[in-house]
């Protein structure tokens, strides 16, 4: 009956959400714009290993209204609601062998949650901007990949473009909320080095933060006492024709200070093919009472890819750095969902460890209009940084490769199958129980737009 209530809910959301329309016009009269989004995700099959989930499925509805700039030119108020849950065919007590995919879902249990993940204030003038209140950060080391659920912050940003070609970010963020995917990235992904995109254990796993709540900067960060926040400092320039510069600093209260700078040229070989450059650099010390511990981690990174009008190709690198102490072979600390690597894939994201050579290759093509076909194989070697408290030290040669068909017949509709294979570096080595870590793992999504 569970499961029936569940997808039940499912539909009706969906299919009201299809009376709804995204500029909101009433008399003729501005109403402001509503966003509606169904997304839904399951997992197909697996190997059931005990490590990888062998099963699962999860949805998403959004509502989002943001109201016109009617009252003042360029002012605006957005509230955004995100209800997450099972979608109705998991089992959460499988007796076969099976592992539920706890990173589809922000509840321990699949129960249906809901959080006003946006509600703030923004402004936008021709060469100045502001939004303050909880949002969604479009920042490099902000950004992660999301399965459901996104990753939130309640922060104060500040944008000028007062100068031409040049942007200039300035912003606090005080509060985070964790996603769908938080659980996964501390443990399946980061496989609890904390470098995955969060460093603290979930109420499921046996910790005291909650999925989709907001918490101070320090608290979901897992260092045990609230901070002061983030201070977010960056610059972007697109003065040069084909040239894109980034450089960004997080001043993180008595824990650590990130920097990050990225470099971007295309160079046009046709009307219809580009060939694209990229490098990265990462790096991060202690401040503070660094309440993380020390810090000295860095990474560095190169990417050329050669893009055509059907199909493209590309091939990427990244290097960490070797510490010498011990103490300090933790790896970058990944708590508040960076993910800026070129070679991160679906469930990889070992280029945040130390001593790592990483390296990715990959490509697309269309296969018609609206379909993609994608391929993605990364290889990590092994780290220095060991796995569940020091439990697992790297034994195996870790590695992924991803195949998906992506299909998009309209702005609305999204399609995805995709299969990930997958070894750990923590294979072999007996921790939490488990000994095997290997992956084959097939996943299909589904999402409307309205």
């Amino acid at each position: 009956m569970k499961k029936a209530i569940k997808l039940s809910l499912v539909a009706a959301l969906a299919g009201g959400a299809m009376l709804q329309a995204a500029d909101v016009v009433i008399d003729g009269y501005r109403g402001g714009t509503l966003d509606l989004t169904f997304k839904a995700m399951t997992v197909i099959d697996d190997e059931k290993n005990g490590w990888a989930p062998s099963e699962g499925s999860g949805y998403l509805v959004k509502l989002k209204y943001e109201t016109p700039d009617t009252i003042v030119d360029g002012l605006k108020v957005g509230v955004g609601m995100y209800a997450n849950g099972d979608a109705g065919l998991t089992d959460w007590t499988p007796d076969d062998g099976g592992k539920p995919a706890g990173g589809l879902v922000v509840d321990t249990n699949g129960d249906s949650k809901s959080l006003m993940g946006e509600l703030y204030i923004s402004y936008k003038h021709k060469y100045f901007d502001a939004k303050f209140g909880r949002q969604t950060l479009d920042t490099p080391l902000t950004k992660i990949q999301t399965s459901l659920m996104p990753n939130f912050y309640e922060a104060y940003m500040l944008g000028t473009n007062i100068i031409d070609g040049l942007r200039l970010t300035a912003g606090q963020i005080t509060r985070m909320s964790m996603g769908s995917r938080a659980a996964t990235d501390f443990g399946l992904i980061g496989e609890a080095t904390t470098t995955g995109g969060s460093a603290v254990k979930f109420v499921q796993q046996g910790g005291t933060i909650e999925q989709a709540k907001f918490y101070n900067i320090g608290e979901i960060s897992g260092v045990g006492e609230k901070t002061n926040g983030r201070t977010v400092v960056g610059a972007t320039y697109t003065g040069v024709k084909n040239l894109k510069a980034d450089l960004w600093v997080y001043h993180s209260d008595d824990i650590a200070n990130d920097y990050y700078a990225e470099l971007g040229y295309n160079i046009p070989v046709t009307e219809d093919m580009a060939v694209k450059l990229n490098a990265q650099y990462l790096m991060q010390k202690d401040v503070g009472d660094a309440l993380a511990g020390e810090k000295d981690f860095s990474m560095l990174g190169a990417k050329i890819a050669l893009e055509g009008k059907k199909w493209g190709v590309y091939a990427a690198a990244n290097k960490s750095g070797d510490e010498d102490t011990a103490a300090l072979e933790k790896g970058y600390f990944n708590a508040w969902g960076a993910n800026p690597a070129y070679t991160s894939t679906i469930f990889s994201r070992n280029a945040y460890r130390d001593d790592v050579e990483a390296y990715k290759v990959g490509g697309h093509y269309i296969i018609m209009k609206g379909l993609r076909f994608v391929v993605d194989y990364a290889e990590y070697g092994q780290s220095d940084t060991p796995s569940y408290g020091g439990a697992a030290i790297a034994t195996d040669d870790a590695y992924e490769v991803d195949i998906a068909f992506n299909y998009k017949p309209n702005k609305n509709w999204f399609f995805r199958v995709f299969n990930s294979r997958r070894v750990s570096e923590y294979n072999g080595d007996l921790a939490a129980g488990i000994t095997e870590r290997r992956q084959n793992h097939y996943r299909a999504v589904v999402a409307y737009n309205f």
